[in-house]
């Protein structure tokens, strides 16, 4: 009997690990994406300094994508892997995660 309760502990303990690395995938997958829709979006927006790189937004958009997957909730996170349209909450989040960068590194001006 305890051989078989410790194999169903341990048959819990996978599932569970299985389950967080596929989450993490997740965001690390939505992060990409964001961080791709970033850059596509800041080479639109400064479409007209023709001496700017995508390259130079890299920065910006790494902050920005890192202060919005540190501060989405897992409900949120869950919303946007399953979700094919933008929830109303995004763009206030996003401009969050914009002005923290823009704080934190005064050099960026986007």
């Amino acid at each position: 009997m305890k051989s078989f309760s410790k194999l169903i502990f341990i048959s819990l303990c996978v599932a569970l690990a299985v389950s967080v690395h596929a989450q993490q995938i997740d965001k690390d997958q939505i992060g990409l994406e964001y961080k791709n829709s970033c850059t596509k979006e800041q080479v639109k927006l400064h479409a007209k300094l023709k001496d700017m790189p995508t390259n130079a937004f890299n920065d910006y958009c790494d902050c920005a994508t890192r202060q919005l997957m540190t501060n989405l909730s897992p409900a949120q996170l869950k919303e946007l892997d399953q979700g094919k349209n933008r929830p109303d909450w995004l763009k206030a989040a996003e401009q969050s995660a914009s002005k923290a960068c823009l704080k934190e590194s005064p050099k960026t001006q986007v």
